[in-house]
């Protein structure tokens, strides 16, 4: 009898610390949820800001998703060694009301110095005001990263790249210093969720990207490399979606000085449509899996002479981007619709 009675108090209370356990386990789980969709997505961005007005364009999206809460650009990079990138970026800042945004700076990086400058060239309009008093101090991009990614979660932080990979390969190369006792490859993969390019082109024989050719040994590098995850998206797929000229002659009557309209301006000859390679890899991050199609897992390298190579490989990190018509138009409805919309606080 007392067996009897053992057993089923035993049974009572396997059942009631089961529920319980599980009411627990539903409980964190939709904490982790709620956490997931609530959370604000830690981002760097680093840019040639000054060589192709869709880095512009792109950066402005990245200040409408931080108006709204969704992400928070920890820092802003320049691979483009010209002046008047980051002259040009601490404009943005300013004018956007983020002017605590840090940005570091490329030193003795690749040559630029052929083929139009709009950031320059708004920079010498002295139409907008900046914040930065002294830009020739302003820290090296691979420090910068060491100082802001020390201080982060792990795994927390995106980086955007729509330039070249030199920033990043030098990051890989750094060694422990005041901010971190790791090195710069145990640092990336100890606090970066994942990094979204702009890079490379894979549906399009032995052609050459810009942001490749450019720094082939960065490059090649970051590809080879990379301790976390990269997704990347190629020439193909900004160059099927362009930007209109009619959008930017027409949707910002409401800002009559405006340091991305003034940028897109310069750049070429009004009106005319241009690519967006830059924006498809922010919304990427943005919008993670809404738009466009990812690819099976694999491996990307680089050649001497730039051309970029996806290699399906069980176990791979690295990813590329596609899109198709439908899907192309869905993406240039959406740039239609957040670009031209006003920032928060104009």
């Amino acid at each position: 009898m007392k067996q009897r009675i053992s057993l089923v108090i035993y049974c009572v209370l396997t059942v009631l610390f089961t529920a319980c356990g599980s009411k627990k386990q539903n409980q964190e789980k939709t904490e982790q949820m709620t956490e997931q969709k609530n959370s604000t997505t830690l981002v760097i961005f680093d840019t040639d800001m000054g060589n192709d007005v869709d880095d512009a364009l792109a950066l402005d999206m990245l200040y409408k998703y931080q108006d709204a809460g969704k992400i928070k650009i920890l820092a802003i990079m320049t691979n483009k060694c010209e002046d008047g990138s980051a002259k040009f970026l601490d404009i943005m800042n300013t004018w956007y009301d983020y002017p605590d945004i840090p940005i570091g700076v490329c030193r003795n990086g690749a040559d630029c110095s052929k083929g139009p400058n709009y950031a320059l060239s708004v920079c010498m309009m002295n139409l907008f005001p900046t914040t930065i008093k002294d830009y020739n101090a302003l820290p090296d991009a691979e420090k910068l990263y060491r100082q802001i990614l020390s201080a982060q979660p792990d795994g927390s932080v995106v980086i955007i790249s729509t330039g070249f990979s030199t920033n990043l390969a030098r990051l890989l190369d750094t060694q422990a210093d005041e901010y971190s006792k790791l090195t710069g490859k145990e640092l990336l993969a100890q606090k970066v969720k994942y990094m979204s390019l702009m890079a490379g082109a894979f549906k399009m024989a032995e052609h050459t990207e810009y942001n490749i050719i450019m720094d082939i040994p960065a490059a090649k590098k970051l590809f080879a490399e990379s301790p976390v995850r990269i997704i990347t998206s190629p020439f193909e797929v900004g160059l099927a979606i362009e930007y209109p000229g009619a959008s930017i002659e027409n949707d910002f009557t409401w800002a009559p000085q405006h340091p991305m309209i003034e940028a897109y301006k310069a750049y070429m000859k009004m009106p005319y449509n241009r690519p967006t390679w830059d924006l498809t890899a922010v919304l990427e991050v943005l919008e993670p899996n809404k738009f466009m199609t990812l690819s099976e897992e694999g491996k990307i390298t680089v050649a001497d002479d730039g051309i970029t190579t996806f290699t399906p490989q069980k176990g791979g990190n690295q990813y590329y981007l596609m899109t198709n018509d439908e899907q192309n138009k869905q993406i240039l409805d959406f740039f239609l619709k957040i670009i031209p919309s006003k920032p928060k606080n104009k």
